[in-house]
């Protein structure tokens, strides 16, 4: 079994701030006109509702984030985690708490510009939590297309 190797750096900083909701963490290295994009959202402008989404989702949700991988070079990184959920603390954005919970093993793709986070995109590889928040009357972005490296 290979060994994993502990986050440093900014995947440190993206994962703990997550898992901890300590997003003011990422003051230093998400830029505050970031751009978001998520199953919940696209095009999602600054720092701020970045931090503000997280914020809601931790006040609403009880979690345990595992973190499942990890990497940064150059202009890219990403930080994958499986998020371990429970909707019972209280309402997400209008949606009551339902004591519905799951697991979602989400990655965040990290666009960098001069070492900062210019663009933060959640990728879903399981679908509890993008169903589940769909279900509860959240819309769901479709023919999403995003900038592609090699059209093929």
């Amino acid at each position: 079994m290979p060994t994993a190797t502990l986050p440093t750096g900014l995947a440190k900083e993206i994962y703990e701030g997550f898992a901890l909701n300590q997003t003011e963490r990422w003051d230093a290295i998400v830029h505050p006109d970031v751009i978001t994009n998520s199953p919940a959202g696209r095009d999602i402008a600054g720092r701020d509702a970045l931090q503000g989404w997280i914020k809601a989702f931790h006040a609403a949700f009880e979690l345990r984030v595992d973190l499942i991988d990890h990497y940064v070079a150059g202009d890219r990184g990403l930080v994958t985690v499986n998020l371990h959920w429970a909707h019972n603390r209280g309402a997400f954005f209008g949606i009551e708490a339902t004591g519905q919970s799951g697991t979602s093993i989400e990655t965040f793709l990290l666009g960098l510009t001069d070492g900062m986070v210019t663009s933060f995109t959640v990728a879903d590889q399981s679908l509890d939590l993008a169903i589940y928040i769909h279900e509860q009357g959240i819309e769901m972005p479709s023919r999403v297309t995003p900038p592609a490296l090699i059209k093929g």
